[in-house]
């Protein structure tokens, strides 16, 4: 799916009647590609953490519910809900032994920082990659089920935001 005009940008998996022709092919090739692959399953692979499979049991209905996650997407989840295991015990052992610890040459940095930090650098590319972001939804134009609903009643999803006070 190449996108032939401007290039640089992201594809929209999702198109409405005011996008470009190119674009609304390139949601009808998306969604022609992804009718044939399996669903992602709903239950936890055995192997993750007692904590990554609580993320797994939050996350996977809402990402069937989008329906862009697939099985073959699997691997990025399950990295992603062990990452946040690793983050958890992370946060555990920095909060039980503070910024900095004793050892016999002085004070160390604990390097819980360190494992925080690449934690989350991982965690927010995995979830990027499996759409996980408010801005990814943005961007593809997925609509919420209160977008709908207020689109009924012929309020638009802004009418309860006052900008000018």
């Amino acid at each position: 799916m190449a996108n032939p005009k401007n290039a640089g940008r992201k594809r929209k998996l999702i198109s409405k009647d005011t996008d470009q022709a190119y674009q609304k092919r390139q949601a009808k090739e998306f969604e022609k590609l992804q009718t044939g692959l399996k669903e992602l399953q709903p239950t936890p692979p055995a192997h993750l953490p007692t904590a990554g499979k609580r993320l797994w049991r939050d996350l996977a209905p809402e990402l069937i519910k989008i329906g862009n996650v697939k099985q073959l997407d699997r691997i990025n989840l399950e990295s992603l809900c062990s990452e946040y295991a690793i983050f958890l015990q992370a946060e555990k052992d920095w909060e039980d032994n503070k910024t900095y610890m004793q050892s016999k040459s002085g004070y160390v940095k604990n390097p819980a920082i360190s494992v925080i930090s690449e934690c989350t650098r991982n965690m927010k590319t995995l979830c990027a990659d499996l759409g996980i972001s408010f801005n990814y939804r943005a961007q593809q134009n997925i609509v919420s089920e209160h977008y709908h609903a207020a689109k009924h009643d012929k309020i638009t999803p802004l009418s309860a935001v006052n900008f000018n006070g």
